[in-house]
């Protein structure tokens, strides 16, 4: 989401670039044909400056709101940080209760993103072996029998620890905000 938000923003700031570089175009043959050749009272004057004025309120206009996207672009990036902080924070406290080491809460958050055991192992420089050893070890710990289970009951502790009622837009911006 953030790649493709941000993608927008630039084509945004390219389509913009775009219009001003027809702005300046134009006060350029506005000047030629104003000052050098004496046509400003032409019907190819009179339209050119219409048009002008259009392409500089599509830019006044293009401008603000690329504004408010970044804006809220941040605003959201700022919310989906929370929530994510919020999340591994949750996602610890169950791996503390379920008393993991620090290997076994490793090979558990590439567990939880997808990763198989053979890439958990390059990743984390040992043998597989070791990788399988550890998972088998969570698993008992977590009291579940491989894999799917154990992702399954991450997310069944996450559902049960959320607010029995959600949050509304004023109490997202108020924790958004921090204390005041």
């Amino acid at each position: 989401m953030r790649i493709a938000s941000r993608r927008l923003v630039q084509n945004r700031h390219l389509s913009l670039t775009t219009i001003a570089i027809a702005i300046v175009f134009f006060i350029y043959d506005l000047f030629v044909d104003a000052f050098i050749e004496h046509e400003y009272l032409t019907v190819h004057f009179i339209i050119e400056v219409i048009v002008f004025i259009c392409v500089s309120i599509a830019l006044v206009l293009g401008i603000r709101d690329v504004l408010r996207l970044g804006s809220r672009l941040a605003q959201e990036e700022k919310r989906l940080n929370m929530y994510s902080r919020k999340l591994v924070e949750s996602l610890e406290i169950q791996m503390d209760e379920w008393r993991m080491t620090p290997s076994e809460k490793d090979v558990s958050w590439f567990i939880i993103k997808g990763y198989r055991f053979a890439e958990i192992a390059r990743a984390r420089g040992v043998k597989e072996n070791t990788v399988r050893l550890q998972a088998t070890s969570l698993y008992s710990k977590a009291g579940v029998s491989g894999r799917s289970e154990f992702v399954a009951e991450i997310i069944q502790s996450l559902l049960f620890s959320l607010p029995d009622k959600p949050s509304t837009i004023e109490e997202e911006s108020a924790v958004l905000a921090g204390p005041q």
